[in-house]
């Protein structure tokens, strides 16, 4: 099974602009992510795919290969799985064999080793059409609020305020997302939130310690530390 690596890095951040080359415990965040995917046992390649110049020198620097991504597809509103389609057809037009491509948000820089191999070799022995990583949700959305006629009221009917009551749920981390080519490429022009994972979406859970994601300037303070400590454990 060819398995492919895929790290989306666009070179616009309205939120904290050039995030994905902002040191993080003495590293650019995204090399956090490089590191990771080029110690797997399953990927063939690792490319990134962006727009920035300057995160494509870092990606190269870090052992990473770039693909150029274009701008119509490198907007604030752009899909992210648009770019993955992008890097397929890129790589296909160059002779290289896809069964399975593992998309790893660069947002997301900690990842358990051996983790990206975990969800491939779930995959590859299922007839799921992706697995992915999540965790395991603690702010109940049952218990949650939305605002109407200026005041806070319940966002769903709930009658139970033990958790233990209450099914298990998850949110998908975006640290590691592998998809089979077929099922990408297939419900390409389809519309509704995260339907290229196809119909069957495994699963690997993991830790909230692992699924931390860095998307403002308080997110750098919280997962700084906290990198750099297990970076000094491995």
């Amino acid at each position: 099974m060819h398995v492919i690596g895929v790290i989306p890095a666009r070179g616009g951040s309205k939120g904290l602009p050039g995030k994905n080359i902002k040191l993080i415990a003495g590293k650019p965040m995204i090399q956090w992510s490089i590191e990771a995917a080029l110690a797997s046992e399953t990927l063939e390649r690792v490319i990134v795919s962006t727009d920035g110049p300057d995160i494509a020198a870092v990606a190269r620097a870090a052992g990473a290969e770039v693909i150029e991504r274009p701008a119509d597809i490198s907007g604030d509103t752009a899909a992210i799985e648009d770019s993955l389609r992008h890097v397929v057809r890129t790589l296909e037009s160059q002779g290289q064999a896809i069964d399975v491509m593992v998309l790893m948000q660069a947002n997301v820089p900690i990842r358990k080793p051996g983790f990206i191999d975990q969800a491939v070799r779930k995959l590859e022995n299922s007839d799921f059409t992706s697995v992915v990583s999540a965790c395991e949700v603690k702010q109940r959305p049952e218990w949650m609020k939305k605002v109407q006629d200026g005041c806070l009221s319940p966002y769903m009917e709930c009658t139970s305020y033990r958790r233990q009551e209450l099914p298990d749920l998850y949110v998908i981390d975006g640290a590691v997302e592998a998809i089979r080519r077929d099922v990408l490429m297939e419900t390409e022009g389809k519309s509704g939130v995260h339907i290229y994972f196809g119909d069957r979406m495994g699963y690997c859970v993991q830790e909230a310690l692992y699924s931390m994601d860095v998307d403002s300037i308080d997110d750098f303070h919280i997962v700084d530390p906290v990198l750099a400590r297990l970076n000094r454990l491995d």
